[in-house]
Formats: C-alpha cells, structure tokens, sequence
C-alpha cells in the first residue's frame, strides 16, 4: 500500500521532533557540573548527597580540590571524615579551620560541604567521594575578586537553614534548539522538493506497434 505525501510527512515530522526532544533531554542530563559563584569572604555550600537518605556516619567521606597537589606532608584533603570524625591530620592546612559538614546531614545521605570565608585561592574544582558507596559528585567554585554574583537559576536549602546558589547555563541548550530547528526546516524543504518533484513528473509515453506497409499489401491466406 502506497502512502499519500500528506502521510508520509507527518510521520517524517513527528519521528524528526521526537528525535530532538530526546537529543535535548540527553544534552540536559550530561551538562556539565554544577557551579557556584561567590565573593571573597563569602561562606559557599558544595552540594553533595545521595538520592536515598541513606546513615552515612560510618561511611568515609572524602572533599577533594583538583587543582592541588598533596603537600610536603602528603596531606591532600579538603575534608576528610572517617570513624565518625574530621581526621585533620589528612587534610590540608589552609581548609582546616574553614571547613565542615552538617552531623545531622550525615545521617540522610548528605555530605554537602560548607566553607567559610572563601578566598580567591580557592576557586577551583571540588570532588566529593564516598569510597564505600562508590559515590562521587563534582563542583565548580567560582570565587569573583569583585565580589558580583553571577545570575542563579537554582535555589536550594541546605540541612542548616542556608541556601546553595548553583548558576546553571542556558546558552548550550538554546544552541540545541536552534540547531534542531534549523534541522527540521532543512529536512522540510527536501521533503517539499520530492512531493513536486513527483507530482511533475508524468508517466512514460505508451509504446505502440506500427505495421509495416509490406504486411499490409499482402493477401490474406485462405485455408481450405
């Protein structure tokens, strides 16, 4: 059974828009790690928690910065909690006394990060890592020296009563949806240009036999 174009274009365009929405949905979900903006001497939250409300006081949980390397004493650490306590010997001297995370947190799966009296030195980009969960997350700080805040486009309470600001960027998905956008009304006009092509196009002339002059003249056989 032969489809008419009207059906075939329908079911090009709706396979077309399904495939963007999908291509979208998959470019949202694998952006990039969150961000946090802050001025100096700012108090910034890194966010980190487990989708379940899992008691995470006997789990080691490791903050680490990626930028820096372990100092002359091998410490390496931003934060470092193990056997239900802030092993300061294992982290590094500068995060020590501006470091913590919230006890009742812990008990529901959240080892969110607060640091106090944030530097420029310590913009960089944050791992947090639950060995015994294989949980990791990451977190970019961005510390502004003229301590203007970058637009935010999420909010969200943390355990103690404060707030976590993460700047999400819109500007790539935007460029997706241009570029599907742009797709489809590509793939339309092809589309439009098969549908005339066909309907100009005319059907082959029918062949027809012509009978020679020769077998015209010649007598017609009587059979007895």
């Amino acid at each position: 059974m032969m489809l008419s174009s009207a059906e075939l274009w329908s079911g090009s365009a709706s396979s077309l828009w399904i495939w963007t929405f999908s291509w979208l949905l998959f470019c949202k979900h694998v952006e990039g790690e969150p961000q946090i903006s802050a001025a100096p001497g700012d108090d910034v939250i890194l966010p980190c928690r487990l989708d379940s409300e899992k008691d995470l006081q006997d789990h080691m949980v490791e903050w680490t910065k990626l930028e820096i390397e372990p100092d002359p004493a091998g410490r390496r650490f931003v934060y470092l909690y193990l056997n239900r306590k802030t092993m300061n010997e294992f982290m590094l001297e500068t995060f020590i006394q501006r470091v913590s995370l919230n006890p009742d947190g812990l008990k529901r799966g959240d080892v969110t990060l607060k640091i106090r009296k944030v530097t420029l030195q310590d913009e960089g980009t944050y791992r947090c890592f639950i060995p015994g969960l294989n949980h990791r997350e990451t977190v970019h700080l961005v510390v502004d020296p003229n301590g203007v805040t970058a637009p935010t486009m999420e909010t969200s309470p943390d355990p103690g009563g404060e707030q976590i600001n993460t700047m999400t960027s819109y500007s790539i998905l935007v460029l997706y949806i241009g570029l599907g956008v742009f797709t489809l009304l590509i793939f339309s006009a092809v589309l439009v240009c098969i549908f005339q092509k066909r309907r100009q196009k005319k059907l082959p002339p029918v062949k027809t036999f012509h009978l020679s002059k020769t077998l015209l003249q010649q007598p017609e056989i009587v059979r007895e």
